[in-house]
């Protein structure tokens, strides 16, 4: 039986955002510095993501870069990014890291208004608001004794670095597609990263090495196949509204496998800055 090009999409984007949402459980089995593990994540996703663009773009259209300044700093920026998000992962929990890091999308908002002189709507100033109170119901529990100050900090400049990355990002695709844009930033990301390898006493065994090569083959590459491969056949805007099963299955593998359990303010949060990236997400689509 034949699988409808709509439903095709659909389980795509969904095992997309499965194994994306499966990649803190990975980082902490790893126990290697951030910095360390987001270089091994893009050494062994960059083979396969050359030769997908390379198939899909052509020679030519893959290696006309002009400008190259936004993929240059999209690709620094997504570094940082992933490193101040699998540091806060393994000082605090998931829930808390995850949620935060979502709310990177209010301020790749912010940032257009200020910067892109975009409109500024009800609509937007309404998930803003909502976003900022879901950040700080996540952020209530570290002020109480035994809670993870400095966690909440690294996993909330991870989510102002995922916006800053969006905005950028928004930036390149005025010039570039967003498939030459990420495998830019991979190939960016691999000489931004390789540096630390050298400042960070780590171990690597058989057991941590195929974790690496997983994370780099399935959780990236693997994972962004199926992402663009799925709006052939679905709207974006529904593509970007599935992303946020992400977090959901972050927290639920996270308590499945390592017992942490979120706690009422967190899951509360977590719910008020999802609604703000989907109300933010179908505005965005009307557009």
């Amino acid at each position: 039986m034949l699988i409808k090009p709509k439903n095709k999409g659909l389980l795509e984007m969904f095992f997309a955002t499965f194994i994306w949402g499966s990649i803190p459980l990975f980082s902490i089995w790893c126990a290697l510095p951030s910095p360390v593990f987001v270089f091994f994540r893009v050494l062994f996703a960059f083979p396969f993501m050359l030769f997908y663009s390379l198939k899909k773009l052509g020679r030519k259209e893959l290696f006309n870069v002009k400008p190259v300044l936004p993929l240059i700093l999209s690709g620094i920026v997504l570094s940082l990014n992933w490193i101040f998000f699998f540091w806060a992962i393994n000082i605090t929990d998931i829930a808390t890291a995850v949620v935060l890091y979502y709310f990177g999308p209010v301020f790749t908002i912010i940032l257009a208004v200020i910067f892109l002189k975009e409109p500024l709507s009800k609509t937007l100033i309404v998930a803003t608001i909502t976003a900022f109170a879901g950040a700080f119901l996540t952020f209530a529990p570290s002020f109480k004794p035994g809670g993870s100050f400095f966690g909440v900090i690294i996993a909330l400049l991870s989510g102002l670095l995922y916006g800053l990355l969006g905005f950028i990002s928004k930036i390149a695709t005025f010039n570039h597609s967003s498939i030459k844009i990420t495998t830019y930033q991979i190939f960016i990301s691999m000489f931004f990263t390789f540096p630390f390898v050298f400042f960070f006493h780590f171990a690597l065994n058989l057991y941590v090495l195929l974790l690496l090569i997983v994370t780099g083959i399935v959780h990236t590459a693997l994972a962004l196949f199926l992402w663009y491969d799925s709006l052939n056949y679905i709207k974006v805007s529904i593509s970007a509204v599935f992303s946020y099963l992400d977090p959901f299955f972050a927290i639920a593998l996270g308590f499945v496998f390592l017992n942490q359990k979120p706690g009422l303010l967190q899951i509360a949060g977590g719910i008020l800055i999802t609604a703000s990236g989907i109300i933010i997400t179908l505005k965005e689509s009307r557009n």
